[in-house]
């Protein structure tokens, strides 16, 4: 077990660990970095890396949410959906937010659609993101998320409209940055967004197979 999660550490692989922990030694590089970059200095960001990296990283650090989050993605990378998703679990079974931070309202479950979508498990997707389509009306990013697995679907009209919805949520949320003079706060990029889902939007009428990215929050689609 790690720490409050009932999820298990793989067994070191040796050979592995020497060659992490003989760069770990040579750049000062940490389990975090590598888990979240890979080996700098090197083209190594295989799977294998970066989950060696991760669970080290998380047996000394269980609270750490970003990196629980990051180490799903890696297990859904290397085609272990189904690991991916027991993090998530185990994460929502804690009903622990500070866990989670910065995902819709630190919603594990949310996370969970994105999984189940991205290992092509869309029916499931479409259910869990219904389920959550109260708690996160106001969420321009969910609304995006919802479009982008309906398109997956081949359902071009109700992509469309989620497409839309997410238009004007954000818009929403600008209003509220400037009304409340959040300006510095948030630090979103409201036209890169809006042109973003523009686009979405424009290739769900043109009937275009999804080909996107389902970022987990708008933020994630600023422009640097």
């Amino acid at each position: 077990m790690i720490g409050r999660l009932r999820v298990e550490a793989p067994p070191i692989d040796d050979p592995l660990s020497r060659m992490v922990e003989t760069h770990r030694s040579k750049t000062g590089q940490d389990y975090a970095a590598i888990l979240f970059f890979g080996l700098w200095g090197t083209v190594d960001c295989s799977p294998e890396v970066r989950l060696y990296a991760a669970y080290r990283h998380l047996l000394a650090n269980p609270e750490d949410g970003p990196a629980w989050l990051e180490t799903s993605r890696v297990h859904l990378e290397a085609g272990e959906a189904e690991r991916a998703l027991a993090i998530v679990d185990e994460l929502a079974r804690l009903e622990c937010p500070g866990l989670y931070p910065g995902l819709y309202s630190e919603d594990p479950e949310v996370h969970r659609a994105h999984i189940l979508a991205d290992s092509g498990r869309i029916d499931e997707a479409l259910a869990e993101l219904a389920r959550l389509g109260e708690r996160h009306g106001d969420s321009p990013a969910f609304h995006y998320a919802l479009g982008s697995v309906r398109q997956e679907k081949g359902d071009f009209p109700g992509a469309g409209a989620a497409y839309a919805e997410a238009l004007a949520a954000l818009e929403r949320c600008r209003r509220e940055v400037l009304e409340e003079g959040l300006e510095e706060d948030v630090r979103i990029d409201f036209p890169a967004v809006r042109a973003f889902l523009l686009e979405a939007g424009r290739k769900a009428g043109l009937r275009l197979a999804f080909s996107g990215v389902r970022p987990l929050s708008p933020a994630d689609l600023r422009e640097e």
